[in-house]
C-alpha cells in the first residue's frame, strides 16, 4: 500500500478494484484532455485467496479473512477519494471456488460489491488495458497475462479479440503442484515447465501468424521485470525481456532459497515461492510462440475496466 497523489480537479474519478488468485489490487484514475488515463493512486497486496483452492476446491478460512481484510483496506480509501464510479472483479480463484458466494457476502459487508468475471471478460480488459499502453499501438500484438490462478493468451487486432485461450497455468496453482521446495531441484523445474508445455500445446491460436506480430506480456511478467532487469534505467512499461534472460535466470533462481530470492535487487517480497513458476512460464511462452523477446506492458485488467468506466460517464 502507498499513499495516492493529489485527486485532479474537475475530473470524474473511477475505481476498481481485481481480486485475483495471488494479489488484490485496487487503481484509480481519472481521464486526460486527450482521452489518457491519468493515474490518481494504485495500491496492491498479496493475499493468496486462491491458496489450496486447487486442491480442495474452496477457499480456505485464512484466505477469505486476508482477502476481506484487504477490501475493508480498499473500502476505506475509497470512501475517503469520493470516487464517481466503481467496480469490482473477481478472477481465477473465486471462479473456480464452490464456496465463492460466502466470500462475495463478506466483500459485500466490507463495502465492496464484488461481481466474478468470466474468462472471456477477463481477456477482454487485460487486452483493453495493454493496448491503451502501447504507444503507438501495434496493428495486431499477442499478449498473455500470468496471473495466480490462470494464464491468458490474447491475439489482439485494433484492440479487437481475434483468438484467446485461458490455461490453468497461473503460478498459485503450479507452484502448488509442482515446486514444492526452496531451492527447487531440477526434477520438478521440470515437471512444471512440462505441464505448462502439455497445455500449450492444446492451443489453438497460431502464434506465429500473422508473421511479425510482436509479442507482449503483462500481469506477473511486471514483477518478474522487476529483478531480472534490475540496474537497467528507465521504468519496466515497455521493457524489452529477452530469452536468454530466462534461460539464465530459471536455473539461478531455483537453486536460491527463500532468502535468497527474496535479497534480489528489485524482487517483490510475498512472491519468493510463485516468481519461479512465473519464469516457466514466461519462458515456455516465449519458446511456443518462436520468439526472442516479449515487451512488458504494466497495463492490464483494471486499467481496461477503468478506461470502461470513465469513456461511460464523460
Amino acid at each position: 500500500m502507498h499513499s495516492p497523489p493529489s485527486r485532479t480537479p474537475g475530473r470524474p474519478l473511477a475505481a476498481v478494484v481485481d481480486l485475483g488468485t495471488n494479489a488484490a489490487r485496487l487503481a484509480m484514475a481519472s481521464l486526460g484532455p486527450s482521452g489518457e488515463l491519468v493515474p490518481e493512486g494504485r495500491w496492491r497486496e498479496l493475499i493468496r485467496l486462491g491458496e489450496g483452492v486447487v486442491r480442495t476446491g474452496v477457499l480456505s478460512a485464512e484466505a477469505m479473512e486476508r482477502g476481506a481484510a484487504t477490501l475493508r483496506r480498499f473500502a476505506a480509501l475509497i470512501a475517503g477519494r469520493k470516487v464517481d464510479t466503481l467496480d469490482a472483479v473477481g478472477t481465477s480463484a473465486l471462479r473456480e471456488a464452490a464456496n465463492r458466494e460466502e466470500f462475495l457476502a463478506r466483500a459485500r459487508e466490507a463495502g465492496i460489491p464484488l461481481r466474478v468475471i468470466p474468462a472471456a471478460e477477463e481477456a477482454r480488459l487485460a487486452l483493453a488495458g495493454v493496448w491503451a499502453g502501447l504507444v503507438p499501438p501495434p496493428e495486431r500484438a499477442l499478449v498473455f497475462d500470468i496471473g495466480g490462478g490462470s494464464l491468458e493468451l490474447i491475439l489482439g487486432e485494433g484492440g479487437r479479440i481475434r483468438g484467446d485461450a485461458s490455461l490453468r497455468a497461473g503460478v498459485v496453482y503450479l507452484t502448488e503442484r509442482h515446486l514444492r521446495d526452496m531451492p527447487t531441484p531440477p526434477d520438478q523445474v521440470e515437471a512444471c515447465a512440462r505441464a505448462v508445455r502439455e497445455m500449450l500445446r492444446e492451443v489453438r491460436l497460431d502464434p506465429r501468424r500473422p508473421e511479425g506480430t510482436p509479442l507482449v506480456g503483462c500481469g506477473g511478467v511486471v514483477a518478474l521485470a522487476g529483478f531480472i532487469g534490475a540496474g537497467r534505467p528507465g521504468g519496466i512499461q515497455g521493457r524489452m525481456l529477452r530469452l536468454g534472460e530466462f534461460e539464465g535466470w530459471l536455473p539461478r533462481f531455483a537453486g536460491l532459497d527463500f532468502a535468497g530470492r527474496r535479497a534480489l535487487p528489485g524482487f517483490e517480497p510475498g512472491r519468493e515461492d510463485v516468481a519461479l513458476a512465473g519464469l516457466i512460464v514466461a519462458l515456455e511462452v516465449l519458446r511456443w510462440a518462436g520468439r526472442e523477446a516479449f515487451q512488458v506492458s504494466t497495463g492490464g485488467v483494471r486499467e481496461g475496466r477503468l478506461r470502461e468506466l470513465l469513456i461511460g460517464i464523460t
